[in-house]
């Protein structure tokens, strides 16, 4: 009783294990059909992946989507898109892809975090099944293993993933992987991800729902049973990658049950008419092609020229028959369209197809940096970048940077919803002064070129700051000031809170106030922004502005010549560097103290015109006289210290100081200024 007990045992655990294996068979998951939601053999760029961020460089070419990773911030990069699966329903993802160099793979369930599960492959031959958690900072791994024995060295291999009710089963080239139950998705967007300093290559993505019972085999099978009808041989984008001088299918036996043999035969479905006018410039076609053995390549031709292989699918209605189809681009006017489809008996070229579509347009440009025609840049690169417009393909697009081609590519990422619509944005190098810059854009109506931009590379140049103070109050019987020193103390103080080298001088002398103008000149050259501050006693004479020494003898007018100091004096020297910002700020527009003077003389200074470089500031209107204030500084200075120390250009400066000097002082006392500078110039950045 026990040894019958035992070899019933067996008998059913042999039985058993013969249903599970039977469930590692790719095709013996149990679904009659698959409804396709996306699919992208990567002839374009319509469904916008990546081709350029901080993360990755894609390119689309040749039908493929190549992602080298850019290592930036030591982080793997990521290209996905979202395609709205509905995560409760059976869906199957399969990517056919390449190594080219470190490792990559298909990324899926990623959410908006950038959760996600992803099979990757490496170039050492090893498969990683890993679930990423950036949010959380965890990388679970959930398997590792070696698959050189079933890897296609240099060819595209295909990544499987079947969901089937709440188990996730995983296959590689057709071989099962394994079987999972705590893969969750929680997000519907799907990818490819690349690890460091790595390169890949993506052939085909799709994914679809199965349709009809999709019940693993082992829920399915009754174990009695001793032999399974041998699934329809099906023909995928991967056995189309393979080489040429390989049959597309992995099985030796060729297909059964067809009428054909010899080369293959070619029939349109669509289009089906010979001639066919289009409104754009992209069309989907689709042929059947009977073939009595496996087929080798089917390949596209438009206007006699290859454009690659479309998607291969077993006809669901005639078995030895195959759906081909592809999404072409087509050139403006008439184009002819033929396919040729290759077995292992001979070659067969399809019936003409022609289309007839509108004539086309040069791309038009618009610029998006530089806006502006000409523009002065500190750096000797620039960020270009411009947006065309291209009813057609756009063909290539670069920069001409005083007449040498920098950048140049084929390779555009659509930025509008028209299909129509290209972003370009490339970095150019600039010599020294002046370079003109051009975008010239193709397609197949011809070329065009942008406006010009003229954009000019100046050294920057790091500013050296140097100013002259000086402030006289003791004016000897005079009644002393009483502002004026203590207004050329705050100046000196604030320019060295804002980057001066500061020469003062407090109730100086013309002999002091000439040595300190002199020493002041000879240390010009070395600097690059220059400033003289002036408070005490001013006047004007014969139509020049005279500053007062503390010692001046001023019995008569025509001394002022000989006892005071002319502001001539001081901008003569400006004069000799016009490349410099130099500022003059004169407080000194008082009353004038020598009204016993037979001719007395007018009130305030003259207006100055500037040399060329300076800006020229009067503490009040020409012809008019200052107010000391009522605190231990004048209202202008006090005012306009306070203005240098807010970020703005000198012009606001002075404006904001005129505007709160005339509100304190109810409009009795305007500052004014004149300006002939030759730049821009900030106290404060």
């Amino acid at each position: 009783m026990e040894i019958k007990r035992s070899f019933g045992f067996l008998i059913l655990s042999v039985l058993l294990s013969s249903a599970v294996s039977a469930q590692l068979s790719y095709s013996d998951a149990s679904f009659s059909g698959k409804s396709a939601i996306f699919n992208d053999s990567f002839d374009n760029n319509s469904n916008n992946w990546f081709l350029d961020n901080l993360w990755i460089k894609g390119e689309i070419a040749n039908g493929c989507y190549g992602i080298t990773c850019k290592n930036y911030q030591r982080a793997t990069g990521l290209s996905y898109k979202q395609v709205q699966i509905d995560l409760a329903r059976d869906y199957e993802i399969e990517a056919w892809l390449r190594v080219i160099s470190g490792s990559g793979g298909l990324a899926f369930g990623i959410n908006s975090k950038f959760d996600h599960y992803r099979i990757e492959l490496s170039a050492n031959n090893t498969l990683v099944i890993l679930k990423n958690q950036p949010s959380k900072g965890e990388n679970q791994k959930l398997y590792s293993g070696s698959v050189s024995n079933i890897i296609k060295p240099g060819a595209f291999n295909k990544i499987t993933v079947r969901k089937l009710k709440d188990n996730f089963y995983i296959y590689f080239n057709e071989n099962f992987i394994g079987s999972y139950n705590n893969i969750k998705p929680d997000g519907d967007q799907v990818g490819f991800n690349v690890g460091l300093s790595s390169s890949i290559s993506v052939d085909n993505l799709s994914i679809s729902y199965m349709t009809g019972e999709t019940t693993p085999a082992l829920a399915e099978r009754n174990i009695t049973k001793t032999e399974d009808p041998k699934p329809v041989q099906t023909i995928t984008q991967e056995n189309i990658s393979a080489p040429r001088n390989q049959p597309v299918s992995q099985q030796k036996n060729e297909v059964t049950d067809v009428s054909v043999s010899g080369p293959p035969l070619i029939s349109w479905v669509s289009p089906s008419g010979v001639t066919t006018s289009l409104s754009s410039y992209t069309a989907r076609v689709r042929a059947k092609v009977r073939s009595g053995s496996d087929l080798t390549s089917v390949l596209f031709y438009i206007n006699g020229v290859s454009k690659g292989e479309g998607e291969i699918k077993t006809s669901p209605d005639e078995r030895g028959a195959f759906i081909v189809e592809k999404t072409i681009s087509l050139n403006p006017g008439e184009n002819n369209v033929y396919l040729v489809a290759t077995n292992s008996t001979g070659t067969s070229k399809s019936d003409l197809r022609y289309f007839s579509n509108p004539p086309s347009k040069p791309p038009a440009i618009t610029w998006g940096n530089p806006v502006n025609d000409n523009v002065i840049v500190m750096s000797d690169n620039i960020s270009i970048e411009a947006s065309i417009n291209s009813p057609t393909e756009l063909k290539s697009a670069k920069i001409l940077v005083n007449g040498n081609v920098q950048e140049e590519s084929s390779v555009f990422q659509q930025s509008g919803d028209n299909g129509t619509e290209y972003k370009w944005q490339r970095n150019v190098i600039l010599k020294e002064g002046d370079n003109s810059i051009y975008v010239i854009a193709t397609n197949v109506a011809g070329s065009t070129t942008s406006e010009k931009r003229t954009v000019k590379y100046e050294l920057a140049v790091k500013e050296r700051r140097i100013a002259l103070v000086i402030g006289n109050a003791n004016y000897g019987e005079k009644a002393p000031l009483k502002n004026p020193v203590n207004d050329a103390n705050l100046m000196e103080a604030t320019l060295k809170e804002l980057g001066f080298e500061v020469i003062k001088r407090t109730n100086a002398s013309l002999a002091q106030m000439r040595d300190a103008v002199r020493e002041f000149s000879k240390r010009l050259v070395d600097f690059n922004v220059g400033l003289f501050y002036y408070a005490g006693h001013g006047i004007q004479m014969d139509g020049i502005n005279y500053l007062i020494p503390t010692d001046a003898v001023l019995a008569d007018p025509s001394d002022c010549k000989y006892e005071a100091l002319a502001v001539d004096f001081v901008t003569e020297e400006f004069g000799k560097y016009p490349d410099n910002i130099n500022v003059v700020i004169l407080d000194a527009c008082r009353d004038n103290p020598y009204k016993t003077w037979s001719r007395g003389g007018p009130a305030g200074f003259k207006v100055m015109n500037p040399t060329s470089g300076t800006i020229i500031s009067f503490a009040t209107a020409a012809g008019s006289t200052a107010i000391d204030g009522t605190g231990t500084n004048g209202l202008f200075t006090e005012e306009l210290v306070k203005q240098m120390l807010v970020p703005q250009p000198i012009e606001g400066v002075f404006k904001k100081t005129r505007v709160e000097v005339k509100k304190r002082s109810k409009d009795l006392q305007v500052p004014m200024e004149w300006t002939n500078l030759n730049g821009e110039f900030y106290f404060k950045k």
